[in-house]
C-alpha cells in the first residue's frame, strides 16, 4: 500500500522545520523576537501567515508570508492579503529539500 502525502501535509512539514529553525536561531543569537509561520486553507490556497514572537510570548501578525496551490503545490510570493502574485516561484517539494533557504524576511520568493 502507497501513502500520497497531500499539499497540505507538506506545508505542515515545512513549517516545522522553518518554525524549529527560527526558533533555536532565536535563541542561540540572543535577540529578542523571532518569525513564527502558521497557515490556513481556503478554496484553492493554502495561505502561510507569519507571526513576530517575544520573549515573553507575545506576538504580532505580520501578514501573508506566502501561497500555496492546494492541489499542484505551487508556491507564490503575496500580491496581497487575499491573493498571490502571478508567477510561481517554487515547488513545495524543492522547499521541503532545501528548508534553509525559508528565511523569515521572504527574499527567496522575489526574482532575480
Amino acid at each position: 500500500m502507497t501513502t500520497t502525502v497531500t499539499v497540505e501535509q507538506q506545508v505542515q512539514e515545512l513549517i516545522e522545520l522553518v518554525n524549529n529553525q527560527w526558533k533555536v536561531n532565536f535563541i542561540e543569537s540572543g535577540h529578542s523576537s523571532y518569525s513564527k509561520l502558521e497557515y490556513s486553507v481556503g478554496k484553492k490556497y493554502i495561505k502561510l501567515n507569519q507571526f513576530r514572537v517575544y520573549a515573553d510570548d507575545s506576538f504580532n501578525n505580520n501578514g501573508v508570508f506566502m501561497f500555496v496551490d492546494k492541489n499542484t503545490g505551487e508556491c507564490y510570493k503575496p500580491a496581497s492579503f487575499k491573493a498571490p502574485a502571478k508567477i510561481v516561484r517554487y515547488m513545495i517539494t524543492e522547499l521541503l529539500k532545501d528548508p534553509e533557504m525559508v528565511d523569515p524576511y521572504g527574499s527567496f520568493l522575489y526574482l532575480n
